[in-house]
């Protein structure tokens, strides 16, 4: 069954290893705060904190939520949405999408939408975290780069393999046709607390509005090794030219491309050239455990849309997939942890 924590949405959510236990921070806001209606979920946003124990997940008891927007007139006041964690030796660095509430929402292809900016704050327990005091650490661009000026969210930081660190991140074309146009970008830093804000394009879809909620890694097989993009996108983000090509492969859930395999010592992000495939149908912001190194590899997603179509809430069953030779991904098997 999935887990639900008591009385709160939840939706996308990311991982983090402290010592030997995998901890779970994820988006969630309790119904009463939207009036009992999932859809106002996005501006009570703030960070849920859980860890996985051998009865299953467990939350983190906080005074407060684990990490709550900014003081108002910040410029992270509004929610808080999507991130991810990576550890530098003793301290974690927790990089989040943040609004600010007096900025006018823009209006945006497919709805109204405020800026987004990125930020940075540090703990070095998981449970008491620092804002960093030059946030937004990776400010939205604006249109000068050929961007939308809105999308710049959903941060995700890998140590590359030259040692630099990458923050992949989620925003949009400013002059892409209606139904596609989505990107993944990148921004290089040498170490994590100042980064180079002009950023590098991963890939430009021509098949999606709209790539979220990105999970970026290289899988290593043999004396070879292939970069892979994992992100999530609604069946209306698929644009008309795929539809036309293939209906079964415009899905809400999760998809997943791949580079062709390089050899192990380059340090280059190639292009990731395969059309983008299902992963999983029904399960939104997909993440892997530990890709880089297992297969099968374990992976989870939160629900998307229950039986009668509403949001589905709940984190899914522990689900096993394998890492193919010629680059696909599989699904195995359902276990119980």
């Amino acid at each position: 069954m999935p887990w639900f924590p008591f009385n709160q949405y939840i939706w996308d959510f990311w991982f983090t290893w402290q010592n030997s236990t995998l901890h779970l921070f994820y988006l969630q806001a309790p119904p009463s705060h939207c009036h009992y209606n999932p859809e106002n979920r996005h501006n009570q946003a703030v960070l849920g904190h859980s860890q996985l124990t051998p009865w299953g997940w467990q939350t983190i008891p906080h005074p407060q939520p684990a990490f709550s927007p900014g003081k108002p007139g910040t410029w992270d006041d509004l929610a808080i949405w999507t991130g991810s964690i990576i550890q530098q030796e003793q301290k974690y660095y927790l990089f989040y999408t943040g609004r600010r509430r007096e900025d006018a929402p823009q209006w945006t292809p497919h709805e109204w939408q405020r800026p987004q900016h990125i930020g940075l704050a540090t703990s070095e327990d998981l449970r008491h975290w620092e804002r960093f005091p030059h946030n937004p650490i990776l400010p939205n661009p604006g249109t000068t780069a050929g961007l939308d000026g809105v999308a710049w969210r959903d941060p995700y930081i890998i140590q590359g393999e030259d040692k630099r660190y990458y923050a992949f991140i989620c925003t949009r074309s400013g002059s892409a046709p209606l139904d596609r146009g989505g990107m993944i970008v990148y921004c290089v830093s040498d170490h994590l607390e100042q980064w180079d804000n002009s950023s590098q394009i991963l890939i430009e879809s021509s098949e999606f509005y709209q790539m979220e909620v990105p999970q970026v890694f290289w899988h290593k097989s043999g004396n070879f090794k292939r970069l892979y993009l994992i992100f999530s996108a609604q069946a209306k983000d698929c644009s008309a030219q795929r539809y036309k090509t293939d209906p079964s492969q415009c899905i809400t859930g999760t998809y997943y491309q791949v580079s062709e395999p390089v050899s192990l010592d380059c340090q280059e992000l190639p292009p990731l050239i395969t059309p983008a495939k299902v992963l999983i149908s029904g399960l939104y912001a997909g993440k892997f455990v530990q890709p880089e190194r297992e297969n099968p590899a374990l992976f989870y997603g939160f629900h998307w849309s229950e039986m009668g179509g509403h949001f589905g809430n709940g984190l899914s069953d522990p689900l096993w997939f394998k890492f193919q030779g010629d680059g696909s991904i599989s699904k195995e098997r359902t276990i119980s942890l």
